[in-house]
C-alpha cells in the first residue's frame, strides 16, 4: 500500500529493456524446453509444488511476484531455516542456500530454478542482469543505497561480483548504477555462464575487475542524466 516513488529514470532505459526482450525471445527455443523438462522431472521426483512465487520489490518500489522452480524438495534442515523468522530472514536464508553451491551439479540445479524468471523479464519486472531482487524487509535497511537499488530492475543474474571482497555489500547498488554499460552487463553475464563450469558460488563468480584504464572504462564510468 506504500506509494510508488520514482527515484531515477530506469537504469539503461529502453535500450537495456529492448536488449533483455530480444535476448529472452531469441533464447526461448533453448530455455523454454529446458524449463518444461526440468519441471516434469521435478514433479516426478517429489510431491511439493514445482512452481513458486515470492514477492519482491522492483524498480521504483513496485512489488511483483518472482517466479522460480523447485527442482529438489528442501531437506528438513532447510525447511526449518526458511520457515523460521520473518520474511526478510527467510529470503536471506534462501539466498545463502542458493549462492553457496559447492559443486557443479548444485550450481546447475540452482541455475535451472531461475529459468521461470525469464517470464518476469518479459513482463518488464526484471532484467537479465541487475541487482539481486530484495524483499520489502530487506529493502528498508539499505538507507542511501535504496535509491540506487530502486533505479534498476532486479536481475536474474546478480551484480555483487563487481565489488571487492572487503566492500560493504550494499555498495553494489551504487557501483552498478554509477558504472552501468552494456559492456558491464555482458561481462557479468559471461562470468555467470563460465561459473557453471567451476566450483564456487552460483551467481557470484570470480569477476576479475579490470585494471587501470580498463577499470575506469567499465566500472566507474558515470551514467549521464540524459
Amino acid at each position: 500500500s506504500a506509494p510508488v516513488v520514482s527515484y531515477d529514470a530506469v537504469l539503461g532505459g529502453w535500450g537495456k529493456r529492448a536488449a533483455d526482450v530480444v535476448l529472452v525471445l531469441l533464447s526461448a527455443p533453448l530455455w523454454a524446453p529446458l524449463l518444461g523438462i526440468a519441471a516434469g522431472v521435478s514433479k516426478l521426483r517429489h510431491s511439493a509444488p514445482v512452481f513458486l512465487t515470492e514477492e519482491r520489490i522492483g524498480y521504483g518500489g513496485h512489488a511483483y511476484q518472482r517466479f522460480s522452480l523447485r527442482i529438489e524438495p528442501p531437506t528438513q534442515k532447510v525447511e526449518e531455516i526458511v520457515t523460521a523468522g520473518d520474511e526478510s530472514e527467510q529470503a536471506r536464508a534462501w539466498r545463502v542456500i542458493e549462492t553457496h553451491a559447492e559443486d557443479r551439479r548444485a550450481k546447475w540445479v540452482h541455475a535451472l530454478e531461475r529459468l521461470p524468471q525469464m517470464l518476469n523479464v518479459l513482463r518488464g519486472e526484471m532484467s537479465i542482469v541487475g541487482p539481486s531482487p530484495l524483499t520489502r524487509g530487506e529493502l528498508e535497511p539499505l538507507k542511501s543505497a535504496k535509491r540506487h537499488y530502486l533505479s534498476a530492475r532486479p536481475g536474474v543474474v546478480g551484480v555483487s561480483v563487481i565489488l571487492d571482497g572487503h566492500e560493504d555489500t550494499t555498495a553494489q547498488y551504487k557501483a552498478y548504477a554509477m558504472s552501468w554499460s552494456f559492456l558491464t552487463d555482458a561481462l557479468i553475464f559471461w562470468d555467470a555462464l563460465k561459473s557453471l563450469r567451476d566450483r564456487g558460488e552460483l551467481w557470484r563468480p570470480g569477476f576479475a575487475r579490470p585494471k587501470a584504464d580498463a577499470q575506469r572504462a567499465v566500472i566507474v564510468r558515470k551514467r549521464s542524466n540524459g
